[in-house]
């Protein structure tokens, strides 16, 4: 590429960097990859181009302004993707051992780097109005926040909710019970429901069944996955990408966890007053009950 500094990023991250750069034609060509990613890039300049609804000599354009030669090395860059995005704690270890002979013990300094370094990624990727809108539905009380994970990310949902749910009501994490969740569907509404989406690679294939159910009944989406994109991305209203490598074989919540901070800090800031009388009420209740279970034990 062109561009050594976007030798790192994948053709997800690159299209959101420069997506507001992008010709009208430019961007229903990102959004129709988006739509199918990465597998509908796969194919020729006409494939894509029919799917866009654009010329072809516009998808050669779209590759060059993502930082590409041209169609062929996108397309590279979009296979090598195919594998990592399937990649697991297991293929991560085998491939460290093979490369240095041994899977050896590293320092804390290095997983150190690997986080601060996965956390200013993840956050200079972010887009501003997808930020501001996801800020706003996080705080805004009369809409239902569901979170939903899967074994891991769950604890990126279950963290969103415990901090919400101090300074504003209606954020639940996604039932497990099937009939709780049926019900929940049912009742979803176009007015009333976002759903936060936690879904890394490996992905979840019920989660994407469930998330699909609660758009067809009206919800708006948000999902935040890693680089690659999780198929959610299709239907999301919102999408923000972390980044998940870490320094040992096992991909890093901890760029995830930082993301659900920093939204729910804006989250509260913009709730304001309202946010800080309901944690009024809490704190004092939430004490009270503390003692009394110290007590009984």
């Amino acid at each position: 590429m062109s561009d050594q500094a976007a030798a790192d990023r994948s053709v997800a991250e690159l299209i959101k960097l420069h997506f507001a750069e992008f010709t009208a034609a430019e961007k229903r060509t990102a959004r129709a990859l988006v739509a199918d990613y990465p597998a509908v890039g796969l194919g020729t300049v006409t494939q894509l181009a029919e799917r866009a609804s654009v010329s072809s000599a516009t998808i050669v354009r779209f590759a060059q302004s993502l930082g590409f030669d041209g169609f062929r090395e996108f397309q590279d860059r979009l296979r090598h993707e195919l594998g990592t995005r399937e990649d697991s704690a297991l293929s991560q270890a085998l491939r460290r051992e093979s490369a240095s002979g041994s899977v050896k013990v590293g320092t804390l300094a290095a997983s150190q780097r690997a986080f601060t370094e996965g956390i200013e990624r993840t956050f200079d990727s972010l887009r501003d109005d997808e930020v501001r809108q996801l800020v706003s539905w996080l705080a805004d009380p009369k809409l239902r926040i569901t979170a939903r994970g899967g074994l891991y990310s769950g604890l990126l949902a279950q963290h969103l909710v415990k901090e919400l749910l101090l300074f504003r009501p209606n954020v639940l994490e996604c039932p497990r019970d099937p009939v709780e969740l049926a019900t929940q569907l049912v009742d979803t509404g176009a007015k009333t429901d976002v759903w936060v989406v936690f879904d890394f690679r490996r992905y979840t294939t019920e989660t994407e069944r469930i998330v699909r159910q609660a758009k067809s009944h009206g919800a708006r989406v948000a999902l935040i996955t890693d680089r690659w994109l999780s198929p959610i991305a299709a239907i999301a209203d919102v999408v923000m990408s972390c980044r998940v490598e870490a320094n040992g074989p096992s991909d890093s919540l901890v760029p995830g966890l930082a993301l659900v901070e920093g939204l729910c800090e804006l989250a509260v800031e913009q709730l304001g007053d309202a946010g800080i009388a309901r944690l009024r009420q809490i704190d004092p209740l939430r004490t009270a009950l503390e003692s009394g279970i110290r007590e009984d034990s």
